[in-house]
């Protein structure tokens, strides 16, 4: 048991002697058997149906099912005592969602840095020292990550964005700050609300800025995390000049337990801090800033909402729009309107607009027929 413990945590023979490293390792297991206990109930008492108890029950449920993701993802507990990093086998496999490598707790790699740290893996003999720009170039071993694209793929294929909606660290992190109760920047998205609107002129003008600018996390991708890391340097670009889930939950907890990292930290840590705390403030009147605007995997994820295995669908025979209802547009915290396009790339699937309908025409999973028969529509109505 006590080798199965020691490879599991990736520790040093002898290290279970050290009260701090034993108490991470009994507190890790606790935390994850209360995290499973709890997916179980909900499973169990049928709470993960999501227009089975309306709105407010579901986002109780939808936090509930973010943290114990997130418990369970980065639950190394002697990571965050020791403030080292979990660097055993486990670290080989992606997490669906954002969640730095560097966290004290996490198990798993980040798709994004991964995708990034094998281009960063250079092949020595072709390494030389530029003079004019004073850096180091290299050549990478590998021009392409076929194990890390390979298993964004298979998440992207079986659930499109739920990963978005529900199992994002960073994503859950957004939501906590949505809920501090501010007066929030939402805009109508239904015609006849923007036209009863005291500016109609101005509402049309910033639906159309934001439709624009959720265009710059494709830009973010293609940029940053594939052109720049093979044709200019084999560096993370996004993981080290951007990415705000990094600093928080990997770069401010490391540098707070370790003086040695906080000593060497300078502009571009105050960049990244500076990016960071313009998100978080943002999340508290928008909601996820990140998600709309930035994320280079939900960018990725994005591209399979339309054709993945589950998927949302409209049941035309109980949807009441024909009649003026428009609560699921309404509703809908990414400005989507599911009636028109259920699979939109922007939906990150988290379940309000389905637990808003007042007549349960919105579905989600696996099937796309009713149990009466009904067929329900899953595609862009024409």
């Amino acid at each position: 048991m006590q080798d199965f413990i020691i490879n599991l945590f990736g520790l040093e023979e002898g290290a279970l002697s050290d009260p701090t490293v034993l108490a991470g390792v009994i507190t890790s297991f606790v935390l994850i058997a209360a995290s499973i206990a709890v997916f179980i109930t909900l499973l169990v008492k049928g709470r993960l149906k999501i227009n089975a108890f309306g709105n407010k029950v579901w986002q109780r449920t939808k936090l509930i099912v973010q943290s114990c993701f997130f418990i369970l993802t980065n639950s190394f507990m002697v990571g965050w005592f020791k403030g080292t990093i979990y660097q055993g086998k486990v670290k080989y496999i992606c997490v669906p969602g954002m969640n730095c490598y560097s966290c004290p707790g996490a198990w798993g790699a980040c798709p994004i840095g991964a995708l990034q740290a094998v281009l960063d893996d250079s092949i020595p003999e072709k390494t030389w020292f530029d003079p004019n720009t004073s850096t180091v170039v290299q050549y990478p071993k590998y021009w392409i990550a076929f194990y890390v694209i390979g298993i964004i793929m298979v998440i992207g294929a079986l659930c499109g964005r739920l990963v978005c909606g529900l199992l994002c660290p960073f994503g859950w992190i957004q939501d906590l700050l949505y809920k501090i109760p501010v007066k929030k920047l939402k805009l109508p998205r239904d015609e006849r609300r923007i036209n009863a609107s005291k500016h109609p002129g101005a509402v049309r003008f910033f639906l159309g800025l934001d439709k624009y600018l959720r265009y710059a996390k494709y830009a973010f991708l293609i940029v940053m995390v594939i052109f720049l890391p093979l044709i200019i340097k084999a560096d993370p670009w996004f993981c080290k000049y951007v990415c705000p889930s990094g600093m928080l939950i990997g770069g401010i907890p490391l540098m707070s337990m370790n003086e040695s990292l906080a000593s060497v930290a300078g502009n571009l840590t105050l960049l990244k801090m500076c990016i960071m705390v313009t998100l978080l403030v943002m999340s508290v009147f928008l909601y996820r800033p990140f998600c709309r605007y930035i994320c280079p995997l939900g960018a990725i994820y994005s591209f399979m909402n339309p054709i993945s295995l589950y998927k949302y669908g409209i049941d035309d025979s109980k949807c009441n729009r024909c009649k003026g209802c428009s609560a699921c547009a309404n509703a809908c915290p990414m400005g989507i309107d599911p009636v028109k396009t259920p699979n939109n790339p922007e939906c990150i699937r988290c379940g309000t607009c389905n637990a808003t309908c007042p007549q349960k025409a919105i579905h989600s999973g696996f099937k796309f027929k009713t149990a009466e028969g009904s067929v329900i529509r899953t595609r862009k109505r024409k």
